[in-house]
């Protein structure tokens, strides 16, 4: 198949953090261009959500999550405590156990 040559312009920062990102998931600029482009064509819109799970968070990300979740505890929003979902699990578990059991 033959190919064609594509010259972008964009920030060389930029261009840096893309291709570290890039990196962790596996990837390089060239494919993930090319992966873009094609389903450009094949979904006739613009897609593509990739994304590190979010314990990969940057420092500006962590400091972006505390204060969401300060302004939810100001807000009223309550969460549970660790106890309370580790309570919930052993429940959960309990009633699948028991299922199991007598559907088994």
């Amino acid at each position: 198949m033959a190919t064609v040559n594509m010259s972008i312009r964009t920030d060389p920062e930029l261009k840096a953090q893309a291709e570290e990102i890039l990196s962790q998931l596996g990837m390089t600029m060239n494919g993930t261009i090319n992966m873009f482009l094609h389903q450009i064509v094949r979904d006739r819109a613009v897609p593509l959500s990739l994304a590190l799970p979010r314990f990969l968070s940057t420092e500006e990300t962590l400091q972006e999550d505390l204060r969401k979740a300060k302004a939810d505890r100001l807000n009223g929003v309550q969460y549970l405590t660790v106890d309370e979902v580790l309570a919930n699990m052993d429940r959960v578990i309990s009633e699948a156990e028991a299922w199991d059991e007598s559907n088994g």
